[in-house]
């Protein structure tokens, strides 16, 4: 037996198989194959759109990637082993010459136990190797399990994702939008309703991006359903009433407080794993539509401004890594053409 060979297969394959657990049960699931995996596929897709230009080219990437992951656990299983079975002349056997198998035959002898038991045309030298070809078959049963459990949930949190972000786009289609249309007249008391509704809804992708990082990947080009700038329109509304409009004026701190840190949450999940803040400032806050409304506003310190800075970046940053410009914001959400005119 070749010892070299035998504990390298064992090694790659110890490694596949907490990968794949790591990835999946982590609370930060991404292990060291399924991270560069991951890395290496979004800059593909990064390349693609610097010079395309066009949104839509990251629709395909969470999928890209997914797939991508699973196929490089198979690819690397199987290696692994192959290189086990290439160590020892009699690890594989023709059943009827009862001759060593060639590297080819071994090749496809391992791929067949990874889903099956074989159909006996080949099968271990000794009892060993016949009882190891047994825990090659569990071993690829278990894997198709757990990458089974690893693709549901994704897909599932993808749903919610889309969902969350057609609720948070119907409240306006820019920040100063989702004030102005919740304006009563004397306050925003009109939010503490959708306040209260969302802080959870949000807590819950932020936690989901820390167990599933390949969710920040999937995108969507059409703005309604997607999240990233809906949830940064969102965050820019909070932020213009936190520094501009007066406590009374306010929708109540229980129901404020609770969703900005459900936001804050959801961006340190992105800095945890993937984004890094961008280089340059979001432009100021536009308030022209807010100022027409009849309430006295704030004049903030550039200090308190300022500490909001580094959110901003992160905010901006979020942005871009999704094809989306800052100018966005205020871009219509809805299809106009499937609606009245006018609710008047």
């Amino acid at each position: 037996m070749n010892l070299l060979l035998f504990f390298s297969g064992l090694l790659i394959m110890l490694l596949i198989i907490y990968d794949l657990i790591y990835t999946i049960f982590a609370p930060r699931g991404a292990g060291i194959i399924s991270g560069k995996v991951t890395s290496l596929v979004s800059l593909i897709f990064k390349i693609v759109y610097h010079f395309s230009k066009k949104k839509k080219i990251y629709n395909g990437q969470g999928v890209a990637i997914v797939v991508s992951i699973m196929l490089v656990w198979v690819i690397l299983l199987w290696l692994s082993n192959l290189i086990i079975f290439l160590s020892d002349p009699e690890a594989v056997i023709d059943s009827s010459t009862r001759e060593a198998a060639t590297t080819m035959e071994r090749f496809y002898y391992t791929g067949y136990l990874l889903t099956t038991m074989g159909n006996g045309d080949y099968t271990g030298g000794t009892d060993l190797w016949k009882v190891y070809a047994s825990l090659i078959s569990f071993t690829g049963l278990l894997m198709i399990t757990l990458s089974i459990t690893y693709m549901v949930p994704v897909l599932s949190a993808v749903t919610e994702r889309r969902a969350l972000s057609i609720r948070i786009a119907a409240i306006g289609h820019s920040p100063q939008a989702m004030l102005v249309n919740n304006w009563n007249g004397h306050d925003f008391s009109m939010l503490n309703a959708q306040l209260q509704e969302l802080a959870q809804s949000i807590a819950r992708q932020g936690q989901l991006h820390f167990s599933y990082p390949v969710l920040h990947f999937f995108h969507h080009n059409q703005k309604e359903t997607a999240l990233l700038p809906n949830l940064v329109a969102f965050d820019e509304a909070l932020s213009i009433l936190l520094l501009y409009v007066p406590k009374e004026y306010r929708p109540g701190e229980q129901y404020l407080i609770p969703v900005r840190f459900a936001i804050s949450t959801f961006l340190e999940s992105l800095t945890a794993t993937f984004i890094n803040p961008s280089d340059t400032l979001p432009h100021a806050f536009e308030l022209d539509k807010i100022q027409a409304l009849d309430f006295p506003m704030c004049e903030p310190s550039q200090n308190k401004i300022d500490e909001l800075a580094l959110r901003r970046h992160i905010l901006k940053a979020m942005m871009e890594n999704g094809g989306w410009r800052w100018n966005d914001l205020d871009a219509p959400v809805f299809n106009t053409k499937l609606e009245l005119s006018s609710l008047d």
